[in-house]
């Protein structure tokens, strides 16, 4: 159940990410992904959604995998393995909170961590420890 949680997880992800694209530049400077980014997307520059797509074609895999892990085929234990690692990317990323809180952090325009930052960070936490757990609760 819990590996299916964390594919839902991963799929919100990626259709988020997708919306950014048809969305363009605005979504680039909410997400915080700077303002270099939104304004080549403004400039006309294909590199933007192509990074956006590539982000979410990552998302899509990593849901595809909690999925694998989930069901009863023969290498379903290597799946989990790899939700393993995928857990741990979300928990790196959730753990930026703690250099946000203190202020260690710059954002890639040079700007402060804004309430939202802590809001990504966070969710990027409880989503890896959802991963983490599906893992040990399937043991």
């Amino acid at each position: 159940m819990l590996y299916l949680l964390a594919a839902l997880a991963d799929l919100v992800l990626f259709v988020l990410h997708m919306v950014a694209i048809f969305i363009g530049a605005p979504a680039y400077i909410f997400l915080r992904a700077g303002k270099r980014m939104a304004q080549a997307d403004i400039d006309g520059a294909r590199w933007p959604a192509l990074l956006t797509g590539f982000i979410s074609g990552v998302f899509l895999v990593w849901a595809g995998i909690c999925y694998w892990a989930s069901t009863q085929n023969p290498f379903a234990d290597w799946a989990s393995y790899l939700v393993v690692a995928i857990g741990c990317v979300f928990v790196l990323r959730g753990g930026m909170i703690v250099f946000q809180a203190v202020g260690f952090t710059k954002l890639s325009d040079g700007e402060a961590p804004q309430p939202r930052d802590f809001v990504f960070s966070l969710s990027a936490l409880i989503i890896g420890l959802l991963h983490l757990a599906a893992v040990l609760w399937a043991v």
